[in-house]
């Protein structure tokens, strides 16, 4: 599931992330930087981006652009 970090924290790493892990690349959320998205880090509240896994990668290449973040509350939206 997507995660969204921002420029400063960066792609997610180490902790329940596993293998194969996360894009190398951030995606931009519609509306960025107005978007209303935030970093899911503790104690920051900086514009995020979107970090996908590689299957969401290669559902993106063919044209998905809602995806879930892990706790289902919500799905994002990426341009």
């Amino acid at each position: 599931m997507a995660l969204v970090r921002c420029e400063k924290c960066g792609k997610p790493a180490g902790g329940n992330v596993k293998p194969p892990g996360y894009s190398n690349q951030p995606y931009i959320p519609v509306g960025h930087p107005s978007s209303g998205v935030v970093c899911g880090k503790p104690d920051c509240e900086n514009d995020g981006l979107i970090w996908l896994r590689a299957d969401e990668v290669q559902a993106y290449q063919r044209g998905q652009r809602v995806f879930e973040i892990p706790t289902r509350a919500a799905k994002i939206r990426v341009q």
